[in-house]
């Protein structure tokens, strides 16, 4: 489900004042990522815009100071998608950054699969499907 979809399928549920807030929040973030540079979009969320003051948060120290020096570039880049701001407030929200998640172990192919898979390689002609399971083999039977 894309977010787009996401945020019409909760706007659907919530009262009319909040929803057209939800999206003009969403539209906002939408221009501001795309008037950043790579570097700086996916760390950087738009919190709120109210009488011109578009407040943002920002992952870490660095990314704030970064945006701070952009600040006149982006409200002109903003201005061109309709979106009026005269001061922009910057703050810093490590939150923001994705939490660190334990990689989940992976059993791997059993070794039942292994040998069926090695028999068709065995069976077929040379092409990419063979290609494939050659580096699959190879790559599963290295452990």
């Amino acid at each position: 489900m894309s977010a787009a979809s996401l945020a019409d399928l909760l706007a659907s549920q919530l009262p009319h004042g909040l929803a057209v807030r939800a999206r003009a929040l969403l539209n906002t973030q939408a221009a501001l990522t795309h008037a950043l540079s790579a570097a700086l979009a996916g760390h950087v969320r738009v919190m709120q815009l109210e009488n011109g003051i578009l407040s943002l948060a920002c992952d870490s120290g660095a990314v704030a100071s970064r945006l701070r020096q952009q600040t006149d570039a982006l409200m002109a880049a903003l201005a061109k998608r309709d979106i009026r701001v005269e001061t922009v407030r910057i703050s810093v929200n490590p939150e923001l950054l994705a939490r660190y998640v334990h990689p989940v172990e992976k059993t791997g192919v059993p070794p039942a699969a292994l040998d069926g898979l090695a028999h068709l390689n065995a069976e077929i002609e040379e092409g990419p499907l063979k290609e494939a399971l050659d580096r699959l083999l190879r790559h599963h039977r290295k452990g």
